[in-house]
């Protein structure tokens, strides 16, 4: 969103603040208190309001909010002894007292028909003439000046375009039968060191671009480990990589010579259960690696020839934390791919010599893994969810330019050693819906499309499906019957969102759906959809607590807390701090219950669960609800052996059986049957562009 704040134009997304020649870059909890003020001007704002809704309500002193609302005064050039934007009224709190107003979409009139047009707004110190019928000596000149202006800029474009034009040509490196990812060529470009998602294991090969021979790099009890993701060092003479399982993590470096491997040296132990990455700096002596303990992803550096660790300068940890990295191809500076708290994918730099660390920009999408292109002077990412392409931007995020456009989805970008190409991973998943009949025993396919359908969730009736589908290139939803017939797609979406979680409300007249960062609230009737005026915050168990109110949980001051939100009155209020998640349901018998520390409680009534085993389980898997309950029966899902095991359990203290294995983490529960499913076929290979 841009805002016109007196003289200045404020871009939230760019985090940049303009005025007249010069372009300020903010820091990002700038961003966030100018955004907060520009959206509550005349207002006076407590610092605890400021705590609560700025800072998400973490544990921080009066001096942080000062030292911001500082930098903030010293951006604006605003004096506080005469402020013309940010007044201290003490004991009260401040107030944004500058005009503050949304820079929308202007029109322009066609001079021929009277028509409007829309055109995108102006960048700073752009200035947009809007020309009318009205009567004036300047009108006609005017318009042959904009026709001339307007075939020199198309003139321009056409220019650019044969400059950037995407690559088409493509070659596959790999074409197994497995998921290949994490490709790594070597120094001399003949070696390709890859990981390979096989039944039950991640092997990690290394195999030579000439003659196609490969090894596998192994560690013994392979049945129990997952090798990589590795890296080359400067001259491909070592390989450093990881070795995983659920109780173990360590850190490799081994010689290679070829394809014959040296000995393995253990360099680090990272706590159990991380599943992290290493790489080699333009130092040899000198790696990167990320490891998490119970928390998100750290970064770190570790000199090979002391020993010595440090924790490296990084972006603020949300979500997986700052577990995606690349170095820049000439320099000691990495590149790091890190959410915030709003779930916004930012894109920074970070010198290893001075530890600096420079935020480049933000974007609210559903993108990762940003790596630098061959100039080291812009970022490479995947297009637009679902990515069929390979993009690049400037270090601003600005001067967007297709690298790479083909037919299947892409992932994973990574630089070739040649200096031109990219290595993309590319590839395809077909996962259909099933429906599991309790009585017969038997499956039912109620989406089986070539694409991914995924998310089926049964109405509060069971008379209506209803399930996230890739058919039409990108995610609607889709709704159909327990018998797989009469297919309707209900929504017209037609953009890049990416639902996570799916759910019908107990009267069947709408839907919810969990993005990233933001819940759709979707009319079942008619398709039509809004966006629920909640922040932008990381959000998990959404339930319906009525047919106008939702449930769901967000972090509060490390915490999870459960808030309200009425659909009507887009009011919010907040349940007692001592739950942290409520799976509400149109039976008070079947609501659950999970307090601050881990105990389970069942009914409305609250009362606590007394079953070992269904105390064991996890409540939520990622942000989804795991454990369901329906009547007597309760269903969840343990993950082993790289499979989903879908558990069934009638009434309590009654044994769980397995019903089945599953390919997706995602599953419903009714009286009746379940919904689950399985994934028909999957494959993804390593391609390489092929520039001319």
């Amino acid at each position: 969103m841009r805002w016109q704040i007196e003289a200045f134009v404020f871009c939230e997304k760019q985090q940049t603040l303009s005025i007249e020649q010069e372009v300020l870059q903010l820091e990002p909890m700038v961003v966030e208190l100018l955004a907060y003020f520009c959206r509550h001007t005349n207002q006076i704002i407590s610092r605890d309001q400021l705590i609560e809704q700025v800072w998400g309500g973490r544990l921080i002193t009066d001096n942080a909010v000062t030292k911001v609302i500082n930098k903030l005064r010293k951006n604006l050039n605003d004096d506080p002894r005469k402020p013309r934007f940010i007044a201290t009224l003490p004991k009260k709190g401040y107030k944004f007292i500058a005009s503050a107003s949304e820079l929308v979409t202007e029109n322009i009139t066609d001079i021929a028909s009277n028509k409007t047009s829309q055109v995108a707004p102006a960048e700073p110190h752009t200035q947009i003439i809007s020309i009318s019928k009205e009567k004036s000596p300047f009108t006609r000149p005017l318009f042959f000046l904009g026709l001339i202006v307007l075939s020199v800029w198309i003139t321009v474009l056409i220019q650019t375009d044969k400059v950037h034009s995407p690559i088409t040509q493509v070659k596959a490196l790999t074409r197994s039968a497995g998921n290949e990812t994490w490709p790594q060529v070597s120094p001399n470009g003949n070696y390709l060191a890859y990981m390979e998602f096989g039944d039950k294991r991640i092997n990690l090969w290394v195999k030579s671009l000439i003659d196609e021979k490969s090894v596998e790099i192994t560690h013994g009890k392979e049945n129990e480990l997952g090798v990589g993701p590795a890296s080359w060092n400067s001259d491909g003479s070592k390989l450093a990589y990881l070795v995983a399982s659920s109780n173990s993590c360590q850190y490799y470096v081994r010689e290679i010579s070829g394809l014959i491997l040296g000995e393995p040296e253990l360099i680090h132990n990272c706590p159990a259960g991380s599943f992290g990455r290493i790489s080699f700096t333009h130092d040899d002596n000198r790696v990167v690696y990320t490891e998490s303990d119970d928390s998100p992803y750290t970064l770190f550096e570790m000199n090979l020839a002391t020993g010595v660790k440090r924790r490296l300068n990084q972006p603020e940890q949300f979500l997986g934390g700052n577990s995606q990295f690349d170095l820049h191809p000439t320099k000691n500076t990495l590149l790091i791919s890190s959410p915030d708290k709003q779930q916004w994918e930012g894109y920074y730099s970070l010198d290893l010599e001075t530890d600096e660390l420079t935020l480049l920009f933000k974007q609210d999408a559903y993108i990762c893994c940003g790596i630098w292109d061959h100039s080291g002077e812009r970022v490479v990412l995947m297009g637009d969810h679902p990515a069929y392409q390979m993009v690049s931007y400037d270090r601003n995020g600005n001067d967007k330019q297709v690298i790479y456009s083909g037919s299947q989805q892409l992932r994973g970008p990574q630089r070739h050693i040649n200096g031109k190409d990219y290595l993309f991973i590319a590839g395809y998943v077909n996962q259909n819906a099933l429906y599991y009949d309790f009585e017969t025993q038997s499956d039912i396919f109620v989406a089986n499309t070539s694409v991914d359908d995924r998310l089926a969730v049964f109405s509060e009736h069971n008379d209506q499906i209803a399930f996230i589908g890739l058919s039409t290139g990108n995610e609607e939803v889709w709704l159909t019957d327990k018998q797989g017939s009469q297919l309707t797609k209900l929504t017209q979406f037609n953009d890049s969102r990416h639902i996570i979680s799916l759910l019908w409300s107990s009267s069947g007249n709408y839907l919810l759906g969990l993005s990233l960062n933001q819940i759709y609230l979707i009319d079942s009737k008619t398709g039509d959809s809004e966006i629920l005026k909640i922040p932008q915050v990381e959000i998990r168990g959404l339930s319906w607590k009525s047919d106008q109110v939702i449930a769901y949980s967000t972090k509060r001051k490390s915490t999870w807390r459960v808030n309200y939100y009425d659909i009507k009155t887009h009011q919010v209020s907040y349940e007692n701090p001592k739950w942290a998640f409520i799976k509400y349901t149109a039976d008070p018998d079947d609501v659950l219950w999970q307090a601050k520390n881990g105990d389970l409680f069942v009914t409305i009534e609250q009362t606590p669960l007394q079953d070992k085993e269904l105390n064991e389980v996890s409540f939520l898997n990622g942000r989804q609800f795991n454990l369901k309950k329906v009547g007597t029966k309760w269903a969840w899902q343990n993950f082993t052996d790289g499979q989903y095991h879908l558990m069934l359990k009638e009434g309590l203290n009654q044994p769980a059986k397995e019903v089945m294995k599953t390919d997706s983490y995602h599953f419903d529960l009714s009286s009746e049957g379940l919904l689950y499913h399985s994934t028909d076929s999957l494959n993804a290979d390593i391609y390489q562009t092929m520039e001319k």
